[in-house]
């Protein structure tokens, strides 16, 4: 059955109709060519003639996008924060998509706020400006007055955005299908993984409540900082599709310098602010653009719309760490063992030829001085080269890089002299100072023995069987093969060496912290008494494979 047959709504074709109709508008009707549309007696497309100038084909497809109306233009805006998934040509296209959406009527936001919190405008807010202060394609903001005589802003979803959406979505879904049967070369981007990301992402954004915790988290997390703000959220007057929280007097951060703020004072804090959010905490604001971060009075950062934020695992932050920490060393041969590691292979991938284009890529960035370094332009040439090798970046390292990408930008147009590096290399190293201190590596070295005993708990069930056979003594009776015992012996030998050396890499790799971060003598000794063990350990390992003479 084809996947148009399924279309049993009149809208439905319409609007499938109208999708295909705007994109070959904008250069796309070759692609509609390929997915036989053109003469399909449930569709019928007609290819019209490029209205578009001549331009790139992600500058077409973001007209495109933002033709066709709130669900494509919000599409386009989640995937600008998405480089695991396009490439980041089409990034910094679709980071320039803007809402264009009229303001819906005062009477349908008081009606949707008394279906959601259960009262009358009036009932709960002193003073409630009809005309709203912000309109997007998921919701309006409006300036509110609480009875307590407290500034609020209140933000109401658009009625009936929901549905509409929903319906979208199952329209691109079937072209993700369409795509994917009819076009191979674009099966790289995994058209139908797009879909699905982007529906998990706008069901998320329609949850106001989800906000709402967001900005709880980001103000536990920094309420003692005296450099950032996250607005406080009032629970009792908040839903799914209504969110009342503190207004926030300011100025949009690249506006600042026009008040009297210091730029470069303004673009510290932003970079700072980034750096902990990503590697102390694991939880930040994923889109942190100049009108999400306003300046308050004084020189206080406030950050704004948290509906859309990372969260990174402390192994992946860790790992980035480490990343960030070999460019600065130019240890490309570290740069290239990472992005392997961590990358998703598509294909089979040509390790020389993946090695020789992140080294090019690295010698191209670095060995100038750092103030000339963007930690963007480098990540996105890593990323269009690991496109190129058929190997997609995960999303929790995506999503960092996007972040740090996107407020190295803005710190860049406040003061172009900024370096991420330079900025970040101090805080970075007290990072993981603090990361790896005492605490941290006992807490890593218990882990590793828990995970031993549990690894050699869970031994495939055949190994298991042989020696729970040998110790029962029935290993004989079941057994034919008269070199059994041997064999038992041999895997026996293997087990036990290859407990021995994860041992000895634990003991050597937490001794060198030790000795390298502790305060103190015992620390020290601790270390020392470490590596002496692994020593020891390392040379018992390699006498008993010399001895056996099976190396």
């Amino acid at each position: 059955m084809s996947v148009i047959s399924i279309l049993t709504k009149t809208q439905d074709v319409q609007r499938l109709r109208q999708i295909f109709t705007v994109l070959a508008k904008h250069g796309y009707g070759h692609i509609i060519e390929r997915l036989g549309l053109r003469d399909s007696r449930v569709l019928g497309v007609i290819i019209p003639t490029p209205s578009t100038k001549p331009s790139s084909n992600a500058e077409r497809l973001r007209q495109a996008l933002e033709e066709l109306g709130p669900t494509f233009v919000k599409l386009g805006q989640i995937l600008s924060t998405r480089p695991d998934l396009i490439p980041p040509t089409y990034i910094d296209e679709f980071s320039k998509l803007q809402d264009n959406v009229p303001p819906f009527p005062y009477e349908d936001a008081a009606n949707q706020i008394k279906m959601e919190l259960g009262v009358e405008v009036e009932e709960v807010f002193a003073n409630f400006d009809p005309n709203p202060i912000a309109s997007a394609s998921l919701a309006q903001v409006h300036k509110a007055t609480l009875q307590n005589g407290a500034p609020v802003a209140v933000k109401i979803q658009r009625p009936g955005i929901k549905p509409l959406i929903e319906s979208d979505i199952d329209l691109l879904y079937l072209i993700a299908r369409l795509v994917e049967n009819s076009i191979p070369e674009l099966r790289l981007y995994s058209p139908r993984k797009v879909v699905r990301e982007f529906e998990r992402a706008i069901t998320r954004e329609l949850d106001f409540t989800i906000e709402a915790a967001n900005a709880e988290r980001f103000r536990r997390n920094f309420g003692l900082n005296p450099d950032l703000y996250f607005p406080k959220v009032y629970g009792e007057l908040s839903g799914k599709k209504a969110l009342t929280m503190e207004f926030i007097e300011g100025v949009k951060i690249t506006d600042a310098p026009l008040r009297g703020y210091d730029p470069r004072l303004i673009a510290r804090r932003g970079l700072r602010a980034v750096v902990e959010m990503v590697f102390r905490d694991g939880f930040f604001h994923a889109d942190p653009h100049p009108g999400n971060i306003f300046v308050m009075e004084g020189g206080r950062l406030a950050y704004l719309d948290l509906g859309l934020v990372g969260r990174v695992s402390e192994e992946v932050r860790d790992t980035m760490l480490l990343l960030i920490l070999s460019i600065m060393r130019e240890d490309f041969e570290e740069v290239v063992r990472i992005f392997y590691k961590i990358g998703i292979k598509e294909d089979d991938v040509d390790m020389s030829e993946f090695r020789a284009d992140v080294i090019d890529i690295c010698e191209k960035h670095f060995g100038k001085p750092l103030k000339y370094i963007e930690f963007g332009a480098f990540i996105k040439d890593i990323l269009e080269g690991a496109f190129r090798h058929r190997i997609r970046i995960p999303l929790e390292y995506a999503l960092m890089c996007k972040a740090l990408i996107t407020m190295e930008g803005v710190g860049k147009k406040l003061d172009p002299d900024i370096n991420i590096f330079e900025e970040s290399h101090p805080y970075l190293v007290e990072i993981f100072k603090k990361r790896y201190n005492l605490n941290r590596v006992s807490s890593d070295l218990a882990k590793s023995v828990v995970t031993l005993s549990r690894t050699i708990q869970e031994a495939p069930p055949q190994l298991k069987g042989i020696l729970d056979n040998l110790e029962s003594g029935r290993f004989k009776i079941r057994v034919e093969d008269t070199g059994a015992e041997k064999s038992v012996s041999t895997w026996e030998k293997i087990i036990n060496r290859l407990i021995l050396s994860l041992i000895t890499s634990t003991l050597i790799i937490s001794s060198f912290l030790l000795i390298l971060f502790g305060k103190s003598s015992w620390a020290t000794l601790f270390g020392i008494l470490g590596f002496l063990s692994a020593g020891f350990l390392g040379l018992w390992v390699m006498f008993s494979i010399l001895k056996s003479q099976k190396f």
